[in-house]
């Protein structure tokens, strides 16, 4: 059976790596979704970041003539961690490494990045390009993305404000968002799923950001998790202090054929640990507060995903 690791990424390897740096840095913000710096000058505020790229999905759409989806998709997965901190984003800035530059191309990725971002009142500050045809292969690119915003210390989202009997709120995923290409460009390769359903992939991934916003400025939830690679339990492990436990209901995401053909494909385990199978936001908040989290986020399909109990199995996520 193929795995994410056949393929030629290995996630268990990552995770080692994380706990070296967290030795090395000691910085309570690695491994988080977006680190927080405290800076003299903005004594109620943090300063939030974080980076991120969209990976080999890059690949298939350079391949399809796709750029207003990479500038979505990077706008994504950078800000939407960001808001996991409850942080509103200010500036953003990218990186590209190509193989030659092509200007058309790659100025339309640019346009549709600084139009896109000012949705969510962020602005493209710079950015940088580079050139290294030594290094990236020729026809491609790779992009990275940097966001800064400012949270309000009291305002802060974080795993320590989650308390027992709190709710689970998941906000559907639109598809397999921007983790897992590796694995997906296989299945492809191997004729294991169809050009049809290679392309439904390709969809920007959702972004989230302005209704966490809301949510956080009207002081409704706890904390968010961004379901990225790793998949459910390893982004909701992020945010589930050690004394309690996140008791989740598989059956309530919302089905997606594409999720359950690839289940068929590599089975339960590989396919929970690699996408978002359907999920692709998490929020905790008391409970009293669901119905105004559900219309704020009706967008997205918000589903009751579980609820927060007390660690009494040494499980820190369980699926019931």
């Amino acid at each position: 059976m193929l795995t994410y690791k056949d393929s030629g990424v290995n996630i268990q390897k990552a995770n080692i790596l994380t706990n070296i740096i967290k030795e090395t840095v000691r910085n309570n913000n690695i491994g988080m979704f977006a680190g927080l710096f405290e800076h003299p000058v903005l004594n109620d505020y943090y300063i939030a970041a974080a980076t991120d790229g969209i990976g080999s999905k890059i690949i298939p759409l350079i391949d399809n003539n796709m750029p207003e989806c990479i500038s979505k998709d990077l706008i994504a997965m950078c800000l939407n961690d960001l808001i996991c901190t409850g942080a509103a984003p200010l500036f953003f800035l990218d990186y590209i490494a190509t193989n030659k530059l092509e200007v058309e191309f790659i100025s339309k990725v640019i346009s549709y990045l600084n139009k896109n971002l000012a949705e969510y009142n962020c602005i493209l500050l710079g950015g940088e390009t580079s050139e290294l045809k030594d290094l990236i292969s020729e026809r491609y690119f790779d992009i990275a993305g940097f966001a800064i915003g400012l949270v309000n210390k009291k305002s802060v989202l974080r795993k320590e404000n989650v308390k027992e009997n709190d709710i689970i709120i998941g906000l559907a995923s639109n598809g397999i968002h921007s983790n897992g290409f590796t694995l997906i460009r296989k299945l492809y390769k191997q004729e294991l799923i169809t050009k049809e359903e290679l392309i439904s992939t390709l969809k920007p991934t959702d972004i989230y950001v302005k209704e966490i916003i809301e949510l956080n400025n009207k002081n409704l939830i706890h904390a968010c998790a961004n379901i990225t690679g790793g998949g459910i339990i390893d982004n909701m492990k992020r945010i589930i202090p050690d004394n309690l436990c996140a008791l989740l209901n598989q059956k309530s995401i919302p089905e997606q054929e594409i999720f359950n053909k690839i289940e068929k494909i590599i089975g339960y385990d590989e396919a929970y640990k690699t996408f978002n199978m359907g999920c692709g936001f998490c929020i905790i908040a008391p409970s009293e507060n669901k119905d105004k989290i559900k219309k704020i986020c009706k967008k997205f399909n918000p589903f009751e995903f579980g609820v927060v109990v007390k660690n009494d199995q040494n499980c820190n996520i369980c699926f019931r």
